[in-house]
């Protein structure tokens, strides 16, 4: 995680409760007041933010888990990176949100497969992913002005249950990395309306709407 304080947050007010409310859990994982690590078996999970290259060279590991990689320092990320030398397993997960293009989680994305969510259109059957670019309306999935979702193609409208039933299309199946593009487009639970409104809010700017809302990198 990118601090100690967001280490102290996650683990006590999330990872402990959900080992305290599952009995399973409760059984299998040892040292449970511990904040910092967490022993599963014969595994260990430790939980670490990223302030101090010191934190970075103090274990090994066989699989690294960068939560808010764009919040964290990069460089101490790369530090926990080589603590994989060692491993015949070497696994690296990222998650943030974006921030500068071709920087941190979306130069992670450049590598991927780019795997886009993909719905069907009831009314013409076409396949697409739900994307946002007011300066071509080909490539809007949604209607500023009535304020729904609607088709690429035909402009029909998307119901909520289109964009809940859908699947991952990857672009380059043929890359190693495996890479999701998430937005605030394919949650069923919020609507056109509430896209509209964050968009139109003077309050927000341009690089929360694409960085928080639409998961896509921004610069000015």
């Amino acid at each position: 995680l990118p601090s100690d304080a967001d280490v102290n947050i996650f683990v006590g007010g999330k990872v402990n409760r959900i080992i305290a409310n599952n009995r399973g859990m409760v059984e299998d994982v040892a040292d449970k007041d511990s904040i910092e690590s967490k022993r599963v078996g014969d595994s260990i999970i430790y939980f670490r933010g990223t302030w101090t290259s010191r934190q970075a060279i103090m274990v090994t590991a066989d699989r690294l888990v960068h939560d808010e990689k764009d919040s964290s320092k990069l460089d101490v990320i790369a530090d926990y990176q080589s603590r994989l030398q060692h491993s015949k397993i070497k696994q690296i997960h990222t998650f943030s949100h974006p921030s500068l293009p071709e920087t941190g989680i979306h130069a992670d994305w450049m590598k991927s497969d780019q795997k886009h969510w993909f719905i069907k259109c009831p009314h013409c059957n076409e396949w697409q992913y739900l994307s946002w670019n007011t300066e071509n309306p080909k490539k809007m999935s949604i209607d500023i002005e009535r304020m729904i979702f609607v088709c690429k193609k035909c402009q029909g409208e998307l119901p909520q249950s289109t964009r809940k039933n859908g699947q991952w299309v990857a672009k380059y199946p043929e890359r190693e990395w495996s890479g999701y593009w998430v937005s605030l487009l394919m949650a069923p639970w919020i609507t056109a309306t509430d896209i509209v409104s964050r968009y139109k809010n003077t309050d927000t700017t341009q690089e929360f709407f694409y960085t928080k809302v639409l998961g896509l990198p921004y610069a000015d």
